[in-house]
């Protein structure tokens, strides 16, 4: 049987699978007895006796990796799990089930593809793998790893609009109702200059990955899931890029997607992403006084997560396979689903709520936010097999989605001699090397813009590469030698003369990437910060710390430009250049 063949044959079983444990969660849930009312299910009061977790978590620096120990503070096991980053709204969730199981949990929180990726690659050092989506353990599990796989919720990405912009729009009244919004609806509003938003990565993000999929079915109509012969269709790729030109924040992460909405709201005011972060986002929104989202639905197809989680069989020790089964049958349990539930995942069948009358959750899908708890509304558009998903991405990478325009301010100091400087050169090659770039679906397009700007006490002399042209941008990379000082402010002040003009900004995803291995000289500190504000743009600074970086400097520019700071100080630098390239 071809691999093609395979891939769709585990697709289907996913989606069985998946059926069958909302129905089995669903019929736990109805018919549970006493158990049911207790947790806060269909019962009059709603309300559940379970008084939260008795354990504790602790989490890195970076945010990468969250550590569970159950309340009796004496694990009978731990078991490591490649976690998509949206989990870590469950918290609560998987502290229930860590304290219900006696098993301790590692969650390392990655991308939906570093997930595939882990999988294609034997997945060594994880015991399972939870990401957002089952496809992307369909596509990655060529080595037949992940056994007893499970749906633990769902959750519908939507997107979310401020309400006064929604309001604005027809597209909801003062109250916070909804009207049925089409997504050609959105596509006219993008190109009647009307929204713009912000969304992830569609090869690098299942949010991205899954609302992309449901443009190109919605605007293509009908009913099955997308094909081939689709892709090759020009007038629906053109409506899609059309749809996407409305991108003007990309990112690689869906939390952290959510985490800069919710900190520069008037800047952000519309995002694409799940329908539990837009919860969690309104939250955070309304305790500070701010316009909350609005969910809307798209009526002609909408993607759902159904966050599957499965064992890695490496062959671990028969104690391993009985920790993570003690540990997933207690995400089945009904306090661990109400915690679900009052995170904004859905745990019934067909996306329904199963404990809707309790009042934590009743405070979670508040109508005023748009929330429909109707599953009705969710009319979910059908997967498509594996090689039509990779290259629906590879059409996306190549040519849908809005062209990049990035600048790489580079440390090519004294100190970055040897091991640095051969780091720096590999990243880049990971990120920009046509080739090489494909492995971690960031080729660059043909519209895509890269500048390189070395520094060290003053910055080089810019060089440009357009579209897939970058083999002179790297060799520059790898002649230029590592000496003198490090001054990552001059570096900045070259990077702003090199951003696209102002006439033409609306037409890229612009970032500027600065990479440094040391604590920075600070003459010109406040003159780039200055002339920062001064362009009145809002254009991302993404940070990777390497050596002896100062990372209070690099937070200060994080924090002026509404992005992040990736830390490169252990593990493979190339590895990281990709993960910030999958940002824009």
């Amino acid at each position: 049987m071809g691999i093609e063949a395979v891939f769709r044959r585990r697709i289907a079983a996913c989606a069985a699978l998946v059926a069958a444990t909302a129905m089995l969660l669903t019929g736990c849930a109805q018919n549970g007895g006493e158990g049911s009312n207790a947790a806060g299910g269909s019962g009059e009061g709603g309300n559940s006796s379970y008084a939260g977790p008795t354990g504790t978590s602790t989490t890195s620096s970076d945010g990468s990796e969250q550590t569970f120990t159950p309340g009796s503070g004496k694990a009978s096991q731990t078991i490591t799990i490649a976690s998509g980053s949206e989990n870590k709204e469950v918290a609560d969730a998987v502290q229930r089930a860590v304290d219900e199981s006696d098993v301790a949990v590692t969650m390392k929180y990655m991308g939906s593809l570093d997930i595939m990726k882990v999988l294609e690659s034997g997945a060594d050092g994880y015991d399972a793998v939870w990401p957002a989506s089952s496809m992307w353990i369909s596509m990655g599990d060529v080595k037949h790893l992940v056994k007893d796989q499970q749906s633990t919720s769902t959750t519908p990405i939507v997107f979310g609009i401020a309400k006064s912009k929604a309001v604005k729009l027809g597209w909801a009244d003062a109250s916070g109702k909804t009207k049925a919004v089409s997504t050609a609806d959105i596509l006219k509003a993008v190109t009647d200059g009307d929204l713009k938003f912000s969304m992830t990565s569609a090869t690098q993000s299942n949010s991205g990955a899954s609302a992309y999929l449901a443009f190109l079915t919605a605007l293509r109509g009908g009913s099955g899931p997308i094909t081939d012969a689709d892709l090759a269709d020009s007038s629906l790729t053109s409506s899609v890029s059309q749809l996407l030109k409305g991108v003007d924040r990309s990112s690689g992460s869906s939390d952290w997607l959510k985490d800069m909405v919710v900190a520069n709201p008037e800047r952000f005011d519309s995002m694409v992403n799940y329908e539990s972060l837009v919860i969690q986002a309104d939250k955070q929104l309304t305790k500070a006084g701010k316009d909350p989202l609005l969910a809307i639905y798209p009526s002609d197809g909408i993607a759902v997560s159904d966050s599957p989680l499965g064992y890695v069989d490496r062959s671990q020790s028969a104690d391993v396979k009985h920790a993570y089964e003690k540990f997933a049958k207690a995400l089945t349990t009904n306090d661990a689903k109400l915690a679900f539930e009052r995170a904004g995942r859905r745990t019934g069948l067909g996306g329904a709520l199963t404990y809707a009358n309790d009042k934590q959750v009743k405070q979670s899908f508040r109508a005023e936010w748009g929330l429909n708890t109707d599953a009705s509304v969710l009319k979910t558009i059908p997967l498509p097999a594996a090689k039509v998903i990779t290259k629906a991405l590879d059409v996306y990478q190549n040519g849908l989605r809005k062209p990049s325009w990035t600048v790489w301010v580079v440390d090519y100091s004294g100190s970055m001699s040897g091991a640095g400087k051969s780091g720096v050169v590999s990243g880049l090659n990971a990120a920009l090397d046509p080739a090489k770039a494909a492995e971690a679906h960031i080729q660059p397009g043909s519209g895509d813009v890269n500048i390189l700007i070395p520094f060290e006490s003053l910055p080089h002399n810019p060089i440009r590469a357009e579209g897939a042209n970058t083999g002179e941008l790297l060799h520059v990379a790898d002649a230029t030698a590592a000496s003198g000082g490090t001054d990552i402010y001059g570096g900045l002040e070259a990077a702003y003369k090199q951003l696209p003009d102002a006439a033409k900004a609306g037409d890229y995803t612009t970032a500027i990437v600065l990479m440094t291995d040391g604590q920075s000289e600070t003459a010109h500190q406040q003159a780039a910060f200055d002339q920062y504000r001064s362009l009145g743009r809002d254009v991302p600074i993404f940070s990777i710390m390497f050596g002896e970086a100062d990372p209070t400097q690099l937070n200060q520019i994080a924090q002026l430009s509404n992005a992040k700071v990736f830390d490169g100080r252990s593990g493979d630098l190339a590895d990281v250049f990709r993960t910030v390239k999958g940002f824009n």
